[in-house]
């Protein structure tokens, strides 16, 4: 079993326990959290680059519209390259062009699918996370404005909760918000260590929207309430949460 999956059963279990989820918190911050960062960023920092590598040539071979998002997307503008603290990776797909043969390709490249989450059966929102080598890619699905810009989701659960399982069971549903800002579908390639990848036309305004102004000059401290983040949590709709063995 992976130490990944230990801690997630490991909390499964305490959650149980009358009181469990307030006795869990403090040890898993303090340690199980810290340990399995401190084992991504040693995997991430031997495989990511070869993963991601992967991932666009699968994409380029199926004929797959891609581009880097979020903080891959401001290394590639800032680093060249990866930023320091991060230890994922993350793209942008568009919802149009889902297509559930995307894992089928990715599986002939030697991913796998981890997790997903569909809000109205992705019919209003969609990520999906692969995995090779240990390193894990977050697919952000873009739709089209609900209120005024395009939109992407991401998912998360109430306090009472400390596992996407555990949101599921009691509730039906996790947290679902929309992360509107301006997409557009425009794209080029960008040097990127030693290889080129996708990024947005429009890169430098999608940073600026994200992470503010001052996004050239890194901060290690950057939280996603750091600045005005554009998410909207939408009241009306629940994320469902799979989770694949």
């Amino acid at each position: 079993m992976s130490e990944s999956k230990i801690i997630s059963k490991s909390k499964e279990l305490l959650s149980k326990i009358p009181f469990g989820v307030s006795l869990l918190r403090p040890l898993y911050h303090k340690f199980f959290k810290q340990r399995l960062i401190d084992r991504r960023k040693r995997v991430f920092q031997q495989n990511a680059l070869s993963v991601i590598s992967d991932f666009h040539d699968c994409m380029e071979d199926c004929g797959r519209f891609y581009t880097l998002a979020f903080g891959t997307m401001l290394g590639a503008v800032r680093e060249k390259g990866f930023i320091k603290h991060d230890f994922d990776i993350d793209v942008y797909m568009w919802s149009e062009d889902y297509s559930q043969e995307i894992q089928k390709d990715l599986e002939e490249k030697g991913f796998r699918i981890v997790q997903s989450f569909v809000v109205d059966n992705g019919l209003s929102g969609r990520e999906e996370t692969y995995e090779k080598d240990g390193v894990g890619i977050d697919i952000f699905y873009v739709y089209p404005a609900v209120d005024q810009l395009p939109y992407c989701c991401d998912f998360l659960t109430t306090p009472d909760c400390i596992t996407f399982e555990i949101e599921m069971k009691k509730y039906g549903g996790v947290v679902c918000r929309r992360l509107e800002m301006p997409f557009e579908r425009e794209r080029e390639l960008t040097d990127f260590e030693d290889i080129r990848l996708y990024v947005p036309k429009n890169a430098k305004n999608l940073l600026s929207f994200r992470y503010g102004p001052d996004y050239m000059i890194p901060n290690p401290n950057w939280t996603v309430s750091g600045y005005d983040n554009h998410f909207v949590v939408w009241k009306e709709k629940k994320g469902i949460y799979k989770q694949f063995n």
